[in-house]
């Protein structure tokens, strides 16, 4: 492809943007996106304007043919089906699990040159492998090279949240030799390139507000948990952050609900607090350099409560670390 002429990309189940900011950032030309939760979709025009964005269901989006030819094909499905934080229904899923279909129906229509999927590392495993074997069954069926990596987003954020990221490669366009060299450049994320396991404290806000402390009942409630899990010899329990200095647990969507996940120690506080929303954004990569760039206030970045505390916390739970997808689309580029 001519170095002058960007190549295109569309972002499905786009939620609040990950693939958005890092493809941008990665030198790609953003064609559409899509995501029918009208919430994220909320977030998301607020951050880079409304539009090519799309809150239709995606089947009504392919029935309409509102989706544009282009180069690569990014979406991070919803991982619900697949996640230990769900019910790992997986393909059984009738409202979430056959989202991938769609996204089958999309690639054999318009042929992107290269598909770019994110979902929760489980999604490996899921129903003892059969479910990654379908997936990688149905791209090597369109004739796509298949390659992945399991990834900790714990370098390029204080959080470790290990995603699996997957890569499809058009044999039309791509050699045998293009997908060995591929992969193993995006194995050697895996260990970060050279780069530090990021700090909690890099984050944290100096004086959070009070109305992040969770109340005396959840508290009370989380330990009791912990004690009956721990009774039976099970490891359940919440994770309370004093080492400010290492990354926190993965910042699920469902925390809102009591922030079990991660609870951070605030000094002289009685009860530990939940993260604030501009930690929560950050801890999620969508840092105010980004930001700038969609024209918000180098000093505030991309806004938070556009939503609920509820939607905003799910919203970020539910989304892509923005770096990463930087990190692998600069390697993509590389072999286009």
């Amino acid at each position: 492809m001519p170095k002058n002429i960007k190549p295109t990309y569309i972002d499905l189940f786009a939620g609040i943007g990950g693939f958005r900011v890092g493809m941008d950032h990665a030198g790609f030309q953003h064609l559409y996106s899509n995501d029918w939760d009208k919430y994220a979709s909320q977030t998301y025009e607020a951050w880079y304007g409304p539009e090519n964005h799309s809150c239709k269901s995606i089947w009504d989006a392919i029935a309409e043919k509102e989706i544009p030819d282009h180069d690569i094909l990014c979406g991070g499905f919803p991982c619900q089906p697949f996640s230990n934080a769900g019910k790992r229904l997986g393909f059984q899923d009738n409202r979430q699990g056959n989202l991938f279909f769609a996204i089958k129906d999309i690639v054999e229509a318009k042929r992107p040159k290269v598909v770019f999927l994110e979902n929760v590392r489980t999604l490996k495993g899921h129903d003892k492998g059969n479910t990654f074997k379908t997936i990688n069954d149905v791209f090597e069926e369109l004739d796509y090279y298949e390659t992945h990596e399991v990834i900790s987003a714990k370098f390029w954020v204080p959080q470790n949240r290990v995603r699996i990221f997957m890569v499809y490669l058009d044999k039309n366009i791509f050699t045998e030799e293009d997908k060995a060299n591929f992969q193993a450049e995006l194995t050697k994320l895996k260990d970060g390139n050279n780069k530090k396991i990021k700090a909690f404290s890099s984050i944290m806000e100096a004086k959070p507000d009070k109305s992040f402390q969770i109340p005396q009942g959840t508290w009370d409630s989380l330990q009791r948990h912990r004690a009956r899990h721990r009774e039976a010899g099970r490891g359940f329990g919440f994770r309370l952050i004093d080492d400010y200095s290492k990354p926190t647990n993965t910042l699920s969507a469902r925390y809102a609900k009591d922030g079990a996940e991660i609870l951070i120690k605030q000094p002289y506080w009685r009860r530990p607090r939940k993260i604030t929303l501009n930690e929560a954004k950050k801890l999620m990569g969508f840092n105010n350099k980004y930001a700038s760039f969609y024209g918000h206030k180098s000093r505030v970045g991309f806004p938070v409560g556009i939503s609920s505390n509820t939607q905003s916390y799910k919203q970020f739970g539910n989304a892509v670390v923005p770096q990463l997808v930087h990190e692998i689309g600069d390697l993509i580029h590389k072999y286009m």
